[in-house]
């Protein structure tokens, strides 16, 4: 199994319910086996402070009760977050509820719930078998109390944590933190990319390679392209892919070349297996992923039926600290080559224009008749105009400008407002100007090959 197989399945578990809450089972099944051993040994050596003492038939009665409290509070708290993901499906998108189900404390109260279950049932069978009248020191029903005192207190917090997490602004930032996690682990950016995947593909590379195409369909959602690198290395091939992490795919498309023109089913099945499909994106290997997530948040805010430009806003903002960023950093490459140094794998790349757009194009669209939007994303140009590296990083930008400014409904618009927007443009087209002489005069790279 690749390091893009194990990523991609810890992303799944960790956007899941179910992991921690069941390693928290099993150690639950360890507290009770354990708690059981110390009540043996206890028995022997006498009384403890702060250790309940009572008769097993007693005990048993105590355990019920606690066991019987914590299903209620449990019920309730699924009952709670159900409602919670309800509201955030319907107010974010439903594909921003992996961003709750990755909480850790969401995730740990459940697990401390339904821990706390699962010990008070076993601790239950457990002292079924016991006899006698005699009062004894049990910790392991110490144990049980103490587990239930600390979900009580977890209640509150969680219905704390739940309140806040619905919050437009905490779900922007946590989405937007995500990504920019993924940001930082790319290499600091140098200079403009030395390769384009395209233009290094053999002439008549279409319609010469052998084609075929992924063993099922669905979304890419990684590509183990060191992998896929010694593959094509023990083929003595070149491997053309059409497609890349993000993007969706059919069962036995022809997006997948070889050159030259290979027929072997080993080696076909060997270069499936490198690519990890599901159902769904995952940010593992696509940058825009998180992007988009964002660009969908500001889109059912400005939408009729929720108008609430403020959270579209919040969005703009974060997209501008996002980009700021992401400009520094090259992004992942398009091109592989073996330890000889001979291509072994081309596939397209994302480039920092194309992340722009996914960034600007869809709220610009959608917010072109509001001047709040329109306003801050000619202000959210400006902010990210200081941290260009590339001309065409600069391109993009004003190009934006340009759009928002276009599509702005002059007509429609009071002439006041209008004024703010020309005022904004003309400060974000200065910054890029000053930008652009500076890289000009300085020793930052001056260009990008596109």
């Amino acid at each position: 199994m690749t390091r893009e197989h194990l990523r991609t399945f810890w992303e799944s578990m960790r956007t899941s319910f179910w992991f921690v809450p069941s390693l928290m089972i099993g150690l639950a099944a360890l507290l009770a086996w354990g708690a059981r051993l110390v009540d043996r040994r206890v028995a022997e050596g006498g009384e403890l402070p702060l250790v309940y003492r009572a008769a097993p038939d007693t005990a048993r009665d105590l355990v019920a009760t606690l066991l019987t409290s914590m299903m209620t509070m449990t019920s309730l708290i699924f009952s709670i977050t159900m409602v919670v993901l309800s509201l955030a499906s319907s107010q974010f998108g439903p594909r921003l509820i992996r961003i709750f189900m990755a909480s850790k404390r969401t995730q740990f109260v459940l697990g401390c719930f339904v821990m706390t279950i699962v010990y008070c049932l076993l601790l239950s069978a457990m002292l079924g078998a016991a006899t006698g009248s005699d009062a004894l020191p049990l910790p392991s029903v110490t144990l049980a109390v103490a587990l239930v005192a600390l979900s009580v207190c977890l209640l509150g917090l969680f219905q704390h944590v739940l309140a806040r997490s619905i919050m437009s602004e905490t779900v922007v930032r946590r989405v937007g933190g995500e990504l920019d996690a993924l940001i930082r682990d790319f290499e600091p950016l140098l200079g403009p990319p030395d390769e384009t995947p395209e233009r290094l593909l053999p002439e008549r590379f279409a319609e010469e390679s052998f084609r075929f195409g992924p063993g099922k369909g669905g979304y890419i959602r990684a590509i183990a392209f060191g992998r896929l690198v010694e593959v094509a290395r023990e083929a003595d091939c070149l491997v053309g892919l059409d497609f890349r992490a993000g993007d969706f795919v059919v069962e036995d498309g022809k997006g997948i070349g070889l050159m030259p023109p290979h027929r072997s089913d080993r080696l076909c099945a060997e270069v499936r297996a490198t690519i990890v499909i599901g159902a769904h994106r995952t940010p593992v290997q696509d940058v825009e992923f998180s992007i988009r997530h964002l660009v969908e948040v500001a889109l059912r805010a400005m939408s009729p039926s929720l108008n609430d430009p403020y959270t579209a806003i919040a969005v703009i903002d974060q997209l501008s600290a996002t980009l700021s960023l992401l400009l520094n950093r090259e992004l992942p490459p398009g091109v592989f080559r073996d330890a000889e140094g001979v291509v072994r794998v081309i596939c397209p790349r994302p480039t920092h224009a194309s992340v722009i757009g996914a960034a600007f194009d869809q709220i610009r669209q959608n917010g072109a008749e509001k001047p709040v939007i329109v306003i801050h994303l000619l202000e959210a140009i400006e902010r990210i105009a200081p941290h260009a590296r590339l001309a065409a990083q600069l391109d993009r930008l004003g190009e934006q400008v340009e759009l928002i400014l276009g599509e702005a409904p002059r007509d429609r618009l009071q002439e006041a407002d209008f004024g703010v927007i020309l005022r904004r443009a003309e400060a974000a087209r200065s910054a890029l100007r000053d930008r652009r002489l500076a890289l000009n005069n300085g020793p930052a790279p001056g260009g990008e090959r596109t």
